[in-house]
């Protein structure tokens, strides 16, 4: 499993269970990602 940070725009984001997300956001120099955001 990769980490990347970076900064972005969220431009959608969706539940997944009880605390994880689906979030598609927009970077500057990655572009469009839809990445898994759990909490833990």
């Amino acid at each position: 499993m990769n980490l990347i940070k970076t900064k972005g725009i969220i431009i959608a984001e969706s539940n997944m269970g009880d605390f994880d997300k689906m979030v598609t956001m927009l970077t500057p120099g990655l572009r469009k990602n839809s990445v898994c955001c759990k909490r833990g």
